[in-house]
């Protein structure tokens, strides 16, 4: 004889589980129905078997007399009897591998996606409360956590139940899990933000991007559940195009990944040592990425041309005035052209094999080389 389906096996053990002469359920479910039905009636999301009435798929009677049930099996395993596993993969969530699954969701019925017994967010903060407290308080928040902007909240990141990779993410890298949004403009309430994965596929060749784009690393230098500062970047950085400089504050996103000597060392002398060492991203040490060759190659002679332009007290320019941070077709990074209030100019920036030159609209042409001091007009 066939083995049966697990659901009517479970229908005639309840069944069978009924002395001879005692009065049986007229149906599936029936007796249940007539008094349970306002349990669920009304609710937007119903659990099929409910639904249909077959309530002795999961209940079993465990008296002859009283009106008392259990369940056909453990939770787990008769969740998994219409729906599978959900443990099967590297990384799971606590609540699945304890096998408590009615701790987030409503077996009858619910008004939440999935029969959940709370709203996403609440239902995921219920046990990470400390997300809620950074969404709440950050004075920059993602959008993504917003419910009017992002229905799925949590779980268009995460995966609530099992993943192959991080964090239960639902892609790897992390990048790939950014673009399921921002592979269109959005607007944010600090101004609007491009097509992010248009730009960045614009710009295929590794050294084309900034090192975090390039390995795919989005959370290297955003924070996606919130932060106190601009575009919910990790460390502290400035929107603006002036900026007063100041070593401790102004910079501290980029100066988690670059040698403070950039703006630091007015003079680069021949002492300046350099940094070879390459490590993989999260195992470098502070200041210790991407110095290459002494402290920066952008100087004229000795003199330090990022402290020329950024360490000021009064009218820094900020990184991003000459920089992208995600991608460019210009060495360096180097934009094509730059916003000044209203006003988008070219940078026509020229590469030299010793130096380089530029001619944006803020001043004329001015030269520099690292090895013959040039001098250029005022």
């Amino acid at each position: 004889m066939p083995e049966l389906p697990p659901k009517v096996s479970a229908m005639l053990v309840a069944l069978l589980a009924f002395p001879a002469g005692a009065e049986r359920p007229a149906g599936p479910g029936d007796d249940c129905v007539t008094c349970h039905a306002a349990d669920y009636q009304g609710k937007a999301v119903i659990h099929p078997p409910v639904k249909s009435g077959l309530c002795s798929a999961c209940h079993l009677s465990t008296s002859e007399t009283e009106h008392t049930f259990g369940l056909v099996s453990e939770s787990q395993q008769m969740c998994r009897q219409c729906h599978g596993p959900r443990d099967t993969q590297k990384v799971l969530h606590n609540p699945v591998s304890e096998g408590l699954c009615l701790g987030c969701h409503d077996p009858h019925a619910s008004d939440h996606p999935a029969r959940l017994r709370q709203p996403i967010f609440d239902t995921c903060t219920t046990c990470h409360p400390s997300k809620r407290i950074q969404d709440a308080s950050a004075a920059t928040r993602h959008g993504a956590l917003d419910p009017q902007q992002n229905p799925k909240v949590c779980v268009a990141c995460h995966d609530p139940h099992q993943s192959d990779h991080p964090k239960r993410l639902k892609d790897w890298p992390p990048m790939n899990v950014c673009f399921g949004c921002h592979d269109k403009p959005l607007q944010t309430p600090t101004g609007p933000v491009m097509n992010m994965k248009q730009w960045v596929e614009a710009h295929p060749q590794n050294e084309l991007r900034h090192g975090p784009v390039r390995e795919g690393m989005c959370i290297a230098c955003h924070e996606p559940h919130g932060t106190d500062n601009w575009r919910i970047l990790k460390g502290s950085f400035p929107p603006e195009f002036y900026a007063p400089f100041r070593p401790e504050e102004t910079y501290g996103l980029c100066f988690g990944c670059h040698d403070r000597r950039l703006l630091d060392a007015a003079q680069i002398g021949e002492k300046a040592e350099p940094h070879k060492q390459e490590l993989a991203l999260g195992e470098r040490p502070e200041g210790q990425r991407l110095v290459r060759s002494g402290v920066t190659g952008f100087r004229n002679g000795e003199e330090n041309l990022h402290v020329k332009h950024v360490g000021k007290i009064d009218k820094g320019r900020t990184c991003r005035a000459c920089h992208d941070f995600h991608a460019s077709p210009n060495p360096k990074h180097i934009r094509t052209s730059t916003r000044f209030g209203n006003w988008e100019f070219k940078l026509d920036y020229q590469k030299t094999q010793s130096g380089g030159s530029c001619w944006p609209g803020c001043h004329v042409e001015r030269r520099y080389d690292r090895n013959l001091r040039l001098v250029n007009p005022r």
